[in-house]
């Protein structure tokens, strides 16, 4: 999928077959089988006329409901993170619980499973005015910018015959891996904003958020993010230097980082480029 790409109007499609269940706030059922849709410790089907409406978009409606039970869970356990640490440096985020928590809600799936969860789940993404479908569309708009940048996640050759049915769902996985990591940026910062206290500008507070995938991912330091910071013209940092970056990413944000500094040759970061393309995005994140 591409970011630009239009985006379904639920209002313009049948609701009888495309429509899915839409959790209300607050109503987080138990464990649900992710094949047929029962409930641990219960015999009946998960509200069986609606998420499990006869084929073909039972599996659809299905994967849409755990995906929010999912996004619940992980913005509770954010919640929970902010409130218990009050007065106190922050517990730390962006760990790598949003993988963890997805690989329980959606048992072991054979590899046509794992592409029709992605599939359904992205066409969630496309229900325009949605909570729930926002967040996983903005959480998939960087992963996008890293493919179109490096070719590493879903795209072009994936599915052609060459590749293969395992190294597709190989990278399948790997895409959805991937998708986690920016929902779980993304509910820091959503979860971040309703507790901000700090005096640092949002904006600031958003791109150390969002960008902080980038940073684990390519080993960048506390110094490599403060940097490229330092270049984006939306907002002064007010930081003298890494290590008061550093206190603050860590004590407030609850970013930790194992270096301060990196030694490197002078030059870009490698994934500078989608950084930058995600800072001018970051405007349409709220």
């Amino acid at each position: 999928m591409k970011v630009g790409e239009p985006r379904e109007n639920p209002s313009e499609l049948a609701p009888e077959t495309t429509q899915p269940e839409m959790l209300r706030p607050g109503t987080i059922p138990g464990r649900i089988c992710t094949r047929c849709g029962a409930q641990a410790g219960h015999d009946k089907i998960l509200s069986s006329d609606k998420v499990v409406p006869a084929l073909p978009d039972a599996l659809f409606r299905l994967n849409s409901v755990i995906g929010q039970v999912w996004l619940m869970q992980l913005q509770k356990r954010t919640h929970q993170r902010y409130t218990a640490s009050a007065g106190s440096p922050r517990p730390a985020l962006q760990t790598g619980y949003g993988w963890r928590s997805f690989s329980t809600f959606f048992e072991p799936l054979s590899a046509i499973e794992l592409v029709r969860l992605f599939e359904n789940l992205l066409r969630f993404s496309n229900y325009e005015g949605y909570a729930p479908s926002r967040a996983f569309f903005l959480s998939y708009a960087p992963l996008a910018f890293e493919h179109d940048m490096y070719g590493a996640y879903i795209g072009p050759g994936v599915w052609t015959r060459p590749a293969g049915s395992q190294k597709a769902a190989q990278r399948v996985r790997s895409t959805l891996q991937r998708w986690c990591d920016w929902m779980e940026a993304l509910v820091h910062f959503q979860v971040h904003d309703q507790h901000r206290t700090s005096s640092v500008s949002p904006e600031l507070d958003k791109a150390v958020i969002l960008l902080w995938p980038l940073l684990k991912q390519h080993h960048w330091s506390y110094a490599d993010l403060l940097a490229l910071l330092r270049t984006w013209p939306q907002t002064p940092v007010p930081f003298a230097g890494d290590e008061e970056f550093g206190g603050y990413s860590r004590n407030v944000l609850g970013l930790y980082c194992q270096r301060l500094r990196t030694l490197r040759p002078p030059g870009k970061l490698y994934g500078q480029a989608v950084a930058e393309r995600l800072l001018r995005f970051l405007p349409s994140i709220d």
